[in-house]
């Protein structure tokens, strides 16, 4: 039996599979190996194990897609967990870029961007990513994620710069209040789930159009640091990710904007992945 897995920052799909069968599929925590701990993964990984019934001797390839596994010293913590649970399986881990880059662009080039939780790109010839534009995090980047969005809101939220309506909506929505919001961002260790949480409840005021302003003023920072960074708007674009998916009009209208072409839009990878088996063969894995 083979493994693939999707892990991004808040969730994570896994798949049992050997050629056109597949075995199981799982849904669990997210893990951002920049911030997880090798304890905390490997629990994860044993849920994974326990809930499917995995015999793991009888693993024999694991394909590992995750958001942090761009630094090496990552990615190569992720495969000693991997290799202590799976000790007859062949581990090839990757960055969740790869996992846009393999799913969307198979042998084109072009530029790939993850808007989920975080944010993140790449250049990719067909082959290999090539260039990667700096991912700061929550803190001081994450442009066009839905973290960087419900900063947005939530700035605009404590400005009283919302209409009464959503205001009232989000109060009762999330259980706060203005001070309980500003305990959240300060107070909680991780204030950037709360955040991400954010654009889910703002799909369904979408009509607004100072809802629809700020997700686009988001992906219009998304796309200035792109530029800035990249310098050349000769290949397309593709997305994946909650965020793009789902706010795809208000990205595309707002990539046109700047000159920048989309090609491509999807939810998830690992369903793409899923029969493009060739990767667990090609550089670089750790």
């Amino acid at each position: 039996m083979n493994i693939l897995i999707e892990s991004g920052a808040t969730k994570s799909t896994c798949i049992g599979y050997s050629g056109t069968s597949t075995f199981f599929t799982y849904k669990t925590k997210g893990i951002n190996v920049t911030y997880a701990s090798q304890e905390t993964i490997n629990v994860i990984f044993n849920e994974i194990i326990h809930q499917n019934n995995i015999i793991v001797t009888e693993v024999e390839n694991i394909l590992y897609y995750g958001a942090g596994c761009n630094n090496p010293d990552n990615a190569k913590k992720v495969k000693r967990v991997l290799g202590l649970l799976f000790p007859n399986a062949k581990a090839a881990v990757f960055s969740d870029l790869y996992a846009a880059c393999h799913a969307l662009c198979t042998n084109q080039k072009g530029y790939v961007g993850i808007l989920g939780t975080g944010s993140a790109s790449s250049l990719f010839d067909g082959t290999q990513i090539i260039d990667m534009a700096p991912s700061l995090g929550y803190l001081l980047g994450d442009e066009g994620s839905g973290t960087h969005i419900g900063k947005l809101f939530v700035t605009a939220y404590l400005k009283g710069n919302i209409e009464p309506e959503i205001v009232i909506d989000f109060e009762e929505s999330f259980k706060v209040s203005k001070s309980l919001v500003l305990e959240k961002i300060y107070q909680d260790t991780k204030p950037q789930i709360f955040f991400a949480s954010i654009p889910i409840f703002l799909q369904k005021h979408l009509k607004n159009s100072n809802i629809q302003a700020l997700i686009s003023n988001s992906f219009q920072d998304f796309f200035a640091r792109q530029i800035d960074y990249y310098k050349n708007k000769t290949y397309p674009w593709f997305f994946c990710g909650s965020i793009a998916y789902y706010f795809q009009d208000i990205l595309i209208e707002t990539a046109q904007k700047n000159g920048v072409e989309i090609k491509g839009v999807i939810k998830e990878c690992v369903y793409k992945l899923l029969h493009i088996e060739k990767m667990l063969f090609l550089p670089p894995f750790f």
